[in-house]
């Protein structure tokens, strides 16, 4: 009997020493976000996120009278976890001279953190200083498969060495942009506004690969949908209104459709009329489809 009551006496102590450092721990991490220490956040989060998991990961007690409160600590495990994750974000946001380092981390402790949508846009563009961004984005990808900055990141990077992974990338952006609900830590107006942003690019890119691939019938979908969005800045626009000037104007002459040749000449006018790149082309382009539509139609 002494013996069983010295044993019982033993993990006592032991359970609330380790009681002591989790709650330790996670008071020092706090305090380290508070005054903005970023190697403290870097230092602690990592231990904080494992104790979390190990205090919320305990069995459930046998003795009855012990249930309630390990249901309780099985929550502040939880939490804790959660706001190491929270912490290695929200540092990474206000510290971009240790962006990078805390974003890896957070991708170490956990890859499929919902506050990874807080933080990988900082983190993609500071690695895009050093030119590493696409690969940034692929490691996001692999545990955070609808992460949006990372499919935006590797659309984009993609559209004139590999168009086909370009419109691959774009459309899985697209899919996310229209499905995803609103990341916790970003307010309504600013998911509202980056939804908008990124359907737009997501469909621009999808388009204007689909048409650089003579992909017409998806070229001409996609730009029409992304006109809404992107319509009025003068690169993209004029691009989009281009890719469907040739888009309109080909499916046209597949089908025997004037009207749809006719619309092609119609957004290749527009294309032309806004400057940027395609200026030149789309002008050419529209007085071809003008001449071609005046000539007689031969009737066989």
């Amino acid at each position: 009997m002494k013996l069983r009551l010295a044993l019982v006496g033993i993990l006592a102590v032991t359970g609330l020493m380790w009681a002591d450092e989790i709650d330790d721990s996670y008071s020092s991490l706090k305090d380290a976000v508070m005054n903005k220490d970023s190697a403290a956040v870097m230092k602690l989060a990592p231990s904080v996120a494992k104790l979390g998991a190990e205090l919320a990961a305990k069995p459930q007690p046998s003795d009855a009278s012990q249930v309630d409160y390990w249901k309780q600590r099985s929550e502040f495990g939880k939490e804790v976890s959660t706001y190491a994750e929270y912490a290695l974000a929200s540092t990474a946001v206000s510290d971009p001279a240790h962006t990078v380092e805390l974003v890896d981390s957070l991708l170490d402790v956990n890859p499929k953190s919902q506050y990874l949508s807080v933080c990988s846009q900082s983190y993609l563009a500071a690695l895009g200083k050093t030119g590493k961004a696409s690969a940034g984005a692929e490691k996001i990808l692999k545990g955070s498969p609808q992460n949006e900055d990372a499919l935006y990141t590797l659309a984009s990077a993609n559209m004139s060495r590999a168009p086909g992974q370009a419109q691959t990338y774009a459309n899985r952006l697209v899919a996310a942009m229209r499905t995803k609900a609103k990341p916790e830590g970003v307010s309504a107006e600013a998911w509202e506004q980056k939804k908008s942003a990124y359907l737009g690019q997501g469909l621009y890119i999808a388009g204007a690969a689909a048409g650089a691939a003579s992909s017409w019938k998806e070229c001409d979908t996609n730009l029409r949908a992304a006109i809404g969005y992107i319509g009025k800045d003068p690169n993209m626009g004029s691009v989009a209104y281009f890719y469907l000037g040739l888009a309109n104007y080909q499916l046209g002459k597949l089908t025997g459709d004037r009207t749809k040749m006719q619309e092609g000449q119609k957004f290749s006018e527009q294309s032309a009329a806004m400057g940027g790149p395609m200026q030149a082309q789309a002008q050419r382009n529209a007085a071809v489809i003008k001449q071609e539509l005046a000539a007689p139609v031969v009737r066989r």
